[in-house]
């Protein structure tokens, strides 16, 4: 198939079935790999639709300047499209961003603007904004998609995300999708509830996210949780939490990887280690869980044993095989609530440093 340029490939991502690690023979758990988006990861979904909304709006003129806060996904996404649509692009990073996403980027011409104060809570997140927001008051024409409270963030998985999926399931019993911005968690659940009345929309964060009103504390993972309630994450959707370790994503990365084949990012492990709680206590059920983007964004973190002790977690901590991975989602640290319960006292500690990618 010819397309015109990089942008129209957006879409269409391939669900597998997981055939190996699964808690029961029966299982039918699903796993939407984003990752084979054009810049490697769903991001790509939500940052073309905001931007053409705002081009439609007439927000943004030609060649004008896009600034937006991110230490990942988001990042990569917009300067992709910015090289493909001729826009400027400043992404404001921190000095967790990945060195493959810093990478992508600059290959493609866009420019770095790096914070280096994280706020009182040790998080970099609400200082990128602020810087953000300075940049575009000071920058002649420059535009910030602001993903965390545009509300076309979570309308791009309603009308096409959504729609994909409904053409592969006749039946649907769960989603496990992670926080993030809100936006596909959102957009997702309210959507297929439509379709499919008796989902049950299981949300998946860090432990260490505030997202649902947790006390922040710092955390590993990318891809998943921020240190204060987005204006995407609507709660109405969503039927149950999981709060999920950095050691337990991990794990699911790295077992998902040897025995499944599947390379996923640590948010995407998060939503497969969740999944498999839900096929635990659920057997046969058809389960979908979206995995964010792909682990090759991750090869020299995640999934390097020395990295990981630089970063204070001991790769012997982790489950090394299906078994040893299926055995615990069977006890997790933090076992799913319903949502409408509130938030209660965080259990334990979560890992080392500030996580949360976007």
């Amino acid at each position: 198939m010819i397309h015109e340029n990089l942008l129209e490939t957006l879409g269409m991502t391939p669900v597998v079935r997981l055939r190996k690690l699964l808690p029961h023979p029966q299982d039918r758990i699903y796993v939407k790999l984003e990752g084979a988006n054009p810049s490697g990861s769903i991001k790509d979904r939500a940052a073309l639709y905001m931007l053409e909304q705002a081009e439609q709006a007439g927000l943004l003129r030609p060649g004008a300047t896009l600034v937006e806060s991110t230490s990942g996904n988001l990042g990569k996404s917009l300067a992709l499209i910015g090289a493909i649509k001729g826009y400027r692009v400043i992404l404001v990073v921190d000095p967790k961003t990945p060195r493959s996403v810093l990478a992508y980027a600059t290959s493609l011409g866009a420019e770095l603007d790096t914070v280096i104060t994280p706020d009182a809570n040790g998080s970099y997140q609400t200082t990128r904004l602020h810087r953000v927001h300075r940049l575009v008051q000071e920058i002649p024409g420059a535009y910030t998609l602001d993903q965390y409270d545009n509300p076309h963030n979570p309308e791009a998985y309603r009308l096409h995300t959504a729609q994909e999926i409904v053409k592969d399931f006749d039946r649907l019993s769960a989603l496990v999708a992670t926080v993030s911005t809100g936006g596909h968690l959102s957009g997702l659940g309210s959507a297929l509830k439509e379709h499919f009345p008796a989902l049950h929309v299981q949300a998946v964060d860090a432990v260490g996210s505030a997202a649902f009103g947790y006390p922040f504390t710092p955390y590993r993972m990318r891809g998943i949780g921020l240190s204060w309630r987005p204006g995407n994450l609507h709660p109405g959707p969503i039927d149950s939490l999981h709060r999920v370790t950095d050691t337990e994503a991990l794990s699911a990365c790295r077992v998902l990887a040897a025995e499944e084949g599947l390379l996923l990012g640590e948010s995407g492990g998060a939503a497969v280690f969740s999944a498999l709680g839900y096929a635990a206590a659920n057997p046969g059920e058809p389960i979908l869980a979206i995995a964010p983007d792909t682990g090759a964004n991750y090869l020299y973190e995640t999934y390097d044993d020395q990295w990981l002790r630089d970063h204070g977690i001991s790769p012997d901590t982790l489950c090394h095989n299906g078994e040893d991975l299926l055995r615990h989602v069977h006890h997790p640290l933090h076992p799913p609530a319903p949502v409408d319960a509130g938030p209660v006292p965080a259990s334990g500690t979560s890992q080392i440093t500030t996580g949360g990618q976007a």
